[in-house]
């Protein structure tokens, strides 16, 4: 009994080594949204394609930190399903950009709402665990979700000028919210190595 109890341990102290793939990935985002504020003028096509190869990596790097965490307590399933939805759709729109111009505050809004009720999963999971902090990662993906909603609802009420705004401003959340989740990931490996 005491050898699987410390095989399920050294499990999860395992699970979240790889934290700073997600933190990397928060950083770009963040940056991205700096980009979109700072270069207004850029043309609304290459922010559509920008924004099919941060769905592409982000997938990329979600599948990499489903495969190689191996407690399903800091939701994998959560990462594998996002990681493999992105991959997806990141491949469609990097293939087809007129499509991606068409379709992103559409892509935009559902991706944000879908890493929204990711946030709040793995928030919750992390606050199961008692891990401090587990309910900030609970209000960003809140946050990250009425963003969502108001993605989805700028083009029909205000137009693609409204869009471009809260593209940076859901960008800007949407990598705090990652670098949080990240941090919190990190803690969780602290509290296990104790």
């Amino acid at each position: 009994m005491q050898t699987l109890f410390m095989d399920r341990l050294q499990r999860s102290r395992v699970a979240v080594k790889n934290w700073w793939l997600l933190l990397l990935l928060g950083i770009a985002v963040f940056v991205i949204g700096i980009i979109i504020f700072t270069y207004p003028g850029v043309s609304y096509l290459a922010m559509s394609v920008t924004f099919a190869v941060l769905i592409l990596v982000a997938g990329a790097i979600n599948i990499a930190l489903a495969a190689s965490n191996t407690n399903p307590a800091i939701g994998r399933g959560w990462l594998w399903a996002g990681g493999i939805v992105e991959l997806l759709i990141g491949i469609v729109l990097v293939c087809y950009p007129a499509i991606s111009a068409a379709t992103l505050p559409l892509f935009l809004g559902f991706w944000l709402m879908f890493r929204s009720f990711g946030l709040i999963g793995s928030g919750s999971d992390l606050m199961s665990m008692r891990v401090p902090g587990g309910g900030w990662t609970v209000f960003v993906g809140v946050l990250l979700l009425i963003c969502s909603v108001v993605i989805l609802a700028q083009p029909l009420f205000f137009g693609i000028e409204a869009v471009v705004i809260w593209v940076g401003i859901s960008f800007l959340m949407a990598g705090i919210s990652m670098g949080v989740f990240a941090f919190q990931l990190r803690n969780l490996h602290k509290h296990f190595d104790r």
